[in-house]
């Protein structure tokens, strides 16, 4: 692991000891949240998205464009001096060839390299292009949910019953229970945790198979900092904008994210992987040409 990557992730587990997701941070505004983009404008994902979204937070950067030193002089700008590149990750495989002496077999080797990347705000004389237009705020009481989140609601694969006050995904019935929808503060709110509890939904045995059979009080801590990703990964996709409060449930875990972070840093790549796969399940609900009915979900099923 690089230096400059060590060094990043210091920094996310520093605030989570510090009892802040810093992920969510771009969301405690009020602005339309956005995922991490590079110099093409092609979003980042995984990992990438959550380490470069929790140092735009932290650093207080509002533009989403990321760009490597070469870029910014390619497309006309130039880095201020003094300032400090972020790590992106970039996964690479190399097949090594076997030795016909034993017959072994070719093995494939994977691993992961960083290089330093920008955000447009420290970058000077960039093309018009790279400063999109401010974030429009969400409008108080928030919006209605748009269709690709009822999409979502409608064709995920899992029922949803409401009643009661705890938001919870079930393994043995393959179910999710959730408040009613009116107990919210904002619809953004309500959605945030459905996705969380979707996010549990998909790793099922018959979906992605992510459950140890002998869960320990560490491999739920691991599931739920999978979950609370996926959440935040598949907002920033539907533009979701949920308040701080929303994660109240979840603030007991981040004692322990930060505990076997601190032990073992890569668990947060991991992590980042399998809640990038979840959100692409998750998105995969959302038909982009349906129309949908918005469905009563303030009584209890």
């Amino acid at each position: 692991m690089t230096p400059l990557l060590e060094d990043a992730l210091s920094s996310v587990i520093a605030s989570l000891e510090s009892g802040v997701a810093p992920w969510r941070k771009p969301w405690s505004s009020g602005k339309i949240p956005s995922l991490p983009l590079r110099s093409t404008g092609d979003a980042f994902s995984g990992m990438n998205a959550v380490l470069l979204s929790s140092l735009q937070a932290m650093r207080g950067y509002d533009n989403p464009f990321w760009l490597t030193f070469n870029q910014a002089q390619e497309a006309g700008g130039h880095v201020r001096k003094g300032e400090r590149a972020a790590p992106a990750i970039l996964y690479k495989t190399r097949c090594v060839d076997g030795d016909a002496g034993d017959g072994s077999d070719d093995k494939v080797l994977r691993f992961l390299k960083s290089y330093g990347v920008f955000n447009a705000c420290q970058i000077e004389g960039l093309p018009d292009s790279f400063y999109p237009a401010p974030d429009v705020e969400k409008p108080e009481g928030g919006a209605p949910l748009n269709e690709d989140v009822l999409a979502i609601m409608q064709n995920f694969p899992v029922p949803v019953s409401h009643g009661g006050d705890v938001a919870c995904y079930y393994i043995l019935s393959d179910r999710i229970s959730m408040p009613p929808r009116a107990t919210f503060e904002t619809d953004e709110d309500y959605v945030a945790v459905l996705l969380h509890e979707f996010g549990h939904a998909t790793g099922a045995k018959h979906r992605l198979d992510r459950f140890e059979p002998n869960e320990t009080r560490a491999d739920y801590a691991r599931e739920e900092l999978v979950a609370e990703l996926t959440s935040h990964l598949t907002s920033m996709h539907l533009g979701i904008n949920p308040s701080r409060s929303v994660f109240a449930n979840h603030i007991a875990y981040l004692g322990h994210w930060a505990g076997f972070l601190k032990e073992k840093p890569a668990e947060l790549l991991k992590a980042a992987g399998k809640a990038q796969a979840a959100a692409e399940m998750i998105l995969s609900y959302r038909p982009a040409t349906a129309k949908f009915d918005e469905p009563n979900l303030s009584e209890a099923a």
